[in-house]
């Protein structure tokens, strides 16, 4: 029973290293970086898989004469969690992990910061983006996201990085609006997300023309299917293309 709850222990401190990134990234610190973050999660999976192996032990425990089988196994299993999230240390991707890690622009220039120019290029201002597609005739596709939305990270790890749905995000201006962050940046955000497109849903994407500032379509929340999101993208340009400056629907894909 004791060795539960020191392994539970253990957990919990790295679920605590998690709401502690979630505040990094909203106070804007940037001191828990995504290296800083798996260092941190790799040494606590080693020194739990150490502990069931009877090498760590806490003051007022005995040392183990036998390690059992369901020690073994659990000692196993974290070994082979700390190697896993060695190479993302090392810079490959963690696939569903990649929620809950800070992004790489967070900070860090490690070998995992080398991936951010495989990633797309996002401009920071509303006004500055609208500017630029309306220069190059193009629709802009908003994407409201947030530093502690788990679902945002997933997002852009798995689905934007998938060569179908970069090509055709390519092909609008974009812009990356946080809406949970501090500051007044933050609070226009919030207030262009509920005041114009009344939703306060995170992830939010929505395609508008640049010329009307019209909404043409939307996705609401997260989606694990990457056609279904080209299918968003590739209908809502050809909603542009087709009606350039006009009122165009507004189809939601939810």
């Amino acid at each position: 029973m004791v060795s539960i709850k020191v392994v539970m222990g253990f957990l919990e401190l790295a679920a605590a290293v998690k709401f502690v990134s979630n505040v990094d990234l909203v106070w804007g610190s940037k001191m828990l970086t995504r290296e800083l973050f798996l260092s941190i999660w790799i040494a606590i999976a080693f020194v739990t898989a150490f502990y069931l192996l009877g090498k760590v032990r806490l003051p007022h425990e005995k040392q183990l004469d036998v390690v059992g089988v369901p020690r073994m196994l659990f000692s196993t299993g974290f070994l082979a969690v700390a190697f896993y999230l060695l190479t993302g240390l090392m810079g490959s991707s963690l696939g569903e992990l990649e929620a809950f890690l800070p992004p790489i622009s967070s900070g860090g220039t490690s070998a995992s910061a080398r991936g951010a120019s495989r990633e797309l290029d996002w401009k920071k201002d509303y006004g500055q983006a609208l500017a630029a597609a309306r220069s190059d005739g193009r629709p802009l596709f908003i994407d409201f996201t947030g530093y502690a939305c788990t679902n945002c990270r997933w997002m852009e790890k798995n689905i934007f990085t998938v060569p179908e749905v970069r090509e055709e995000l390519e092909r609008f201006e974009r812009v990356q609006l946080y809406t949970d962050g501090q500051g007044t940046e933050y609070d226009r955000n919030r207030e262009m997300q509920e005041q114009k497109f009344n939703s306060i849903a995170l992830p939010l994407y929505v395609v508008i023309d640049s010329t009307t500032e019209t909404e043409i379509a939307r996705v609401e929340g997260l989606t694990r299917d990457p056609d279904e999101f080209v299918r968003f993208l590739k209908s809502s340009r050809e909603i542009a293309a087709a009606r350039p400056g006009a009122p165009s629907a507004a189809p939601t894909v939810r």
